[in-house]
């Protein structure tokens, strides 16, 4: 049986029909903001751990002069170490014609056969270069994009002072360069920084580096100090021209990456924060006016036995009919946004895959959310409500 305050409830919702709209629509953009963003953030999250993971990303990195391929013993009995990878690594430019201004960046050595067992390579298209030719090389896919170059171009490459021209067999991803930028670059430009990696024959000689390695990439054991294992590393490595080991934390890809993710984080918390404050000031607003030109039939209510609870809950009632219809509307619209705000961060990541997943956690906390503020905002004018005699529906 429909109680009187229900069938009150109903045509207030009808007689406030376009305020009621308005308030839930800007309840929607809040909820949609908060779960686009939010999901996006913990989308993006996932899609970094699962790249770092599938590829091994190193914790530890260090790069020196030169050392003897046997320092590596050393490094791998080091305490808190697990895995050890060494490689080579030069300054590169390209003197492409008809650019003004060359691109500069990295050139990596793999080994000889397969992957290294740390920091390795997505194929996007193409393959890796061959051992028996040391005119091969892959680049990143970001690069090769900007620059729109296809698998066989040649380029000019520019590598201790000695130019020498490579073909492009494969073009790759790596978790050291979800955002590539060389030190000191303000922002990433996938046209101007180039990491291109051949095969360790092919490098070894020109960089006069022959059983040697002047660049080590480390991963720790469980529970091991990053930064512990980094003082090692540079204490092993000083006498080879070693000026300092960094970890994870401050490897510049990642750290821009993390400076990213720490802005998506921020705007996922204040931008929703907005939207709902000022929902919540409307609902105050619309809750007041009502109860002020209703408080004879308010006083009416106390008169024939409904108590102050019951008629505050009745206008709470209206209130959360407002909030959940806006917070449906805006978790729909907030999946479908997340879903496009995450793949063009993924494209701007340079994430190998796209893993979009809508926890429903942050559905449900967007909903509680609304509702909370909704009836914060509400409060106030329900306390009135009590206040009020009945005398006054006279």
């Amino acid at each position: 049986m429909v109680s009187a305050l229900h069938r009150k409830l109903f045509r207030d919702l009808v007689r406030l029909r376009g305020q009621v709209l308005t308030i839930a629509l800007v309840v929607a953009c809040g909820i949609a903001a908060f779960v686009s963003l939010r999901s996006t953030f913990h989308s993006l999250l996932a899609s970094r751990a699962s790249f770092y993971e599938r590829e091994r990303m190193p914790d530890v990195f260090a790069h020196l002069e030169r050392a003897p391929e046997s320092v590596k013993a050393r490094l791998e009995t080091a305490e808190g170490v697990a895995l050890v990878g060494t490689r080579l690594v030069a300054d590169v430019k390209l003197p492409i014609p008809d650019l003004p201004e060359a691109p500069t960046g990295k050139l990596i050595s793999i080994p000889d056969r397969g992957l290294p067992e740390l920091a390795g390579l997505t194929i996007r298209q193409g393959r890796l270069p061959r051992a028996d030719r040391t005119d091969e090389a892959v680049v990143l896919e970001s690069f090769a994009q900007a620059h729109g170059f296809r698998i066989g171009t040649r380029l000019p490459v520019v590598v201790k002072g000695t130019m020498r021209t490579v073909r492009l067999v494969g073009f790759v991803m790596s978790p050291e360069y979800v955002m590539p930028a060389n030190l000191g670059d303000m922002s990433p430009d996938p046209r101007r920084f180039v990491v291109m990696w051949m095969r360790r024959a092919a490098v070894a000689p020109q960089l006069d580096l022959e059983g040697a390695f002047n660049d080590v990439v480390i991963r720790v054991q469980p529970g091991a100090s990053r930064d512990g294992v980094a003082r090692t590393v540079e204490h092993i490595l000083e006498p080879y021209g070693c000026l300092g080991a960094v970890g994870l934390d401050k490897q510049i890809s990642n750290y821009i990456l993390e400076g990213e993710l720490a802005q998506l984080r921020g705007m996922a918390t204040w931008v929703p924060a907005i939207f709902l404050g000022v929902a919540a000031f409307l609902l105050h607003v619309v809750l007041s006016r009502l109860v002020f030109l209703q408080r004879s039939q308010i006083a009416t209510l106390k008169a024939v036995g409904y108590s102050d609870a019951q008629i505050g809950f009745h206008f709470l009632e209206l209130v959360s009919v407002v909030v959940v219809a806006g917070s449906i509307l805006g978790v729909v619209v907030g999946r479908w946004l997340g879903e496009g705000l995450a793949s063009l961060y993924t494209e701007y990541f340079h994430f190998p895959s796209r893993l979009y997943r809508l926890d429903p956690s942050i559905a449900a906390t967007a909903v509680l959310v609304s509702v909370a503020a909704a009836v914060i905002g509400a409060l106030s004018t329900v306390r009135g409500i009590g206040r009020m005699p009945p005398a006054e529906a006279m």
